[in-house]
């Protein structure tokens, strides 16, 4: 395929001409062209593409602008780019389409700064009405974003760019290890690796209508998994331009794809917001402390943690502990919205989820590859950490308590001791809420109850309900010391997590590291400070394992409790 950028003048199966380039990307650029048949303005865009892109890349953005021209050839709508035909030529594929005059959403925020409820709520729901239309035909656009809309000068929103639309029956253009569409609109279960759904269009249209009242994203962050681990792990920020909106972005942004209102729904509140016969928004509820079931009776101060070695000792970066905190059961969680921790947690993504997405590359340690340039390191992903930094809820308790009862990390024994036994945790109940988990893969470990269970490939996720999770990765090919594994890990890492700390990467001494090669805890704190991670590694000669445990840094002694309990509990395979 010729990948040469065409000229003006340049005249396509002798009917459609080429007049000026009007809008350039990363893969093509579109021309403001003239159909010489029917003496009628055309919009036409044509595939460019590096010269030393390989030959089965370029056929895939060939079919991709294949797919984007039968998605909306199918459709009809006002809201929709209308398109008129598709020439071959020079090998590739120029469609042509409505010339909309008018500049995109995107480039009216960014040159005119946020804008009116009314004016936002009137675009949102003329994309609404033209998502109905795809939706109905079995087309998810999977991209909206504000840059994919149209502003024609009467205000009328056209959607565009239906390059990676999904249609019902039609062949998945994306491989493993590809990530499509813009991080920071993506759904929390597409960042997680789940098909997009018609519910993750309207969590795209939540965040689009979000920018277009504030100004901003809600979610960015300085790098995709620091985004994509905001998405699956953070509450919407307070909207205070959104007046009457803002019930409707809060609903369009559920974590939860099912929690999300129809597109019909969308359409009636924003009719509601635009004509202003809307309800205003109620203020926010305060925080309201829950607790999941099953938590040992009792509570108390907490007592110092034990079977890790000294209290004051560092530990490694891991899954995010969430609900199920050390401690004498798992802490109530405190829900900062209504709604917000139960829903937003469920689909809640596991940092190495979404490194599997973003990295190309296999680590030769233990753990999780990170997003990283590659190399033969091993790891737990750094962007895992991030995606698994979710607000830790409660791993169980039948009551609810304060959120100071929250903090505390196990109910105590009746003489506290700073390294209690593990026959002693038995005997007081501390641990009742744990379960074993036997894993097809060998290894075994007790997890809290209630958590879910996920496998991808190597790494085995165990979801709290309630927020956060353990993720367990494994590899037949462990670095030689854990420690070290982690130091030379721990530079690329930085970058990937917003407001990273390091608290610190140190040797684990405990009585069970002593059945392992070497052991060693990397552990941060992200987010400002608000996400705690430990990312515990260990090996046998032959086999490695990386646990890593995600939470709030409301209460880390109770997280590092809960990964120790764990920690002496895993048993490796084989």
């Amino acid at each position: 395929m010729n990948s040469s950028e065409a000229d003006p003048g340049r005249l396509l199966v002798n009917r459609y001409r080429l007049d000026e380039v009007i809008g350039a990307g990363g893969m093509g650029r579109v021309w403001q062209g003239t159909d010489t048949l029917l003496d009628r303005p055309v919009a036409v865009k044509e595939l460019t593409t590096p010269p030393n892109l390989p030959a089965h890349e370029v056929e895939v953005l060939r079919t991709r602008m294949l797919r984007e021209a039968r998605s909306a050839a199918q459709l009809s709508h006002p809201a929709i780019i209308t398109v008129f035909d598709v020439a071959e030529e020079d090998g590739r594929p120029w469609i042509v389409m409505e010339l909309v005059r008018g500049p995109s959403l995107g480039d009216l925020i960014r040159d005119d700064g946020a804008l009116p409820v009314r004016r936002a709520a009137d675009i949102g729901e003329q994309m609404a009405a033209g998502l109905a239309e795809a939706h109905a035909r079995g087309i998810v656009h999977r991209d909206i974003k504000p840059g994919n809309v149209l502003i024609a000068g009467n205000d009328r929103a056209v959607l565009t760019d239906f390059g990676i639309a999904h249609l019902d029956g039609a062949t998945h253009l994306t491989s493993t290890g590809l990530l499509i569409g813009s991080p920071s609109y993506l759904a929390p279960e597409v960042a997680h690796g789940n098909a997009a759904t018609p519910a993750s269009d309207m969590w795209a249209l939540g965040v689009t209508l979000y920018q277009a009242v504030e100004g901003t994203l809600p979610f960015d962050r300085p790098t995709p998994m620091a985004t994509l681990t905001a998405i699956v792990t953070q509450d919407l920020p307070e909207a205070p331009n959104a007046g009457p909106l803002r019930p409707v972005l809060e609903a369009l942004c559920e974590k939860r794809p099912q929690d999300r209102p129809s597109v019909g729904e969308v359409r009636s509140l924003l009719r509601e917001a635009r004509d202003g016969t809307g309800s205003p928004p109620a203020a926010a509820p305060a925080p309201a402390v829950t607790a999941s079931a099953e938590e040992p009776e009792g509570s108390g101060e907490p007592e110092e943690t034990g079977g890790t070695g000294p209290a004051t000792r560092t530990g490694a970066a891991a899954s995010e502990p969430g609900p199920g905190r050390a401690g004498s059961g798992p802490p109530p969680a405190v829900s900062h919205r209504e709604g917000g921790a139960a829903s937003r947690v469920r689909t809640l993504l596991v940092v190495a989820a979404v490194v599997v997405l973003l990295v190309v590359g296999a680590t030769t340690s233990v753990l999780v590859s990170m997003n990283r340039p590659g190399g033969s390191g091993a790891g737990l992903v750094d962007g895992s950490g991030q995606q698994a930094a979710v607000d830790p809820g409660p791993t169980g308790g039948e009551e609810s308590g304060t959120p100071e009862e929250a903090s505390d990390p196990a109910e105590p024994s009746e003489e506290p001791s700073a390294e209690p036994s593990e026959e002693d945790d038995e005997e007081d109940g501390r641990w009742d809420f744990l379960t074993r988990h036997e894993d097809p893969s060998g290894f075994s470990v007790d997890v809290p109850k209630d958590w879910e269970v996920e496998r991808r490939d190597h790494m085995v996720y165990f979801h709290n309900p309630d927020g956060g999770y353990l993720l367990v990765d494994q590899t037949d090919d462990p670095g030689a010391d854990a420690g070290d594994d982690w130091r030379a890990l721990e530079p690329s890492a930085r970058g990937n997590f917003g407001g990273y700390e390091l608290i610190g990467i140190e040797d684990v001494e405990a009585d069970w590291a002593e059945d392992y090669v070497s052991a060693a805890d990397w552990e941060f704190t992200f987010e400002s400070g608000g996400m705690h991670a430990v990312n515990r590694g260990f090996h046998t000669e032959d086999k490695g394992y990386a646990l890593f445990l995600v939470a709030d840094n409301g209460d880390p002694e109770a997280n590092r409790a809960l990964l120790d309990r764990m920690s002496r509990s895993f048993e490796p395979a084989g």
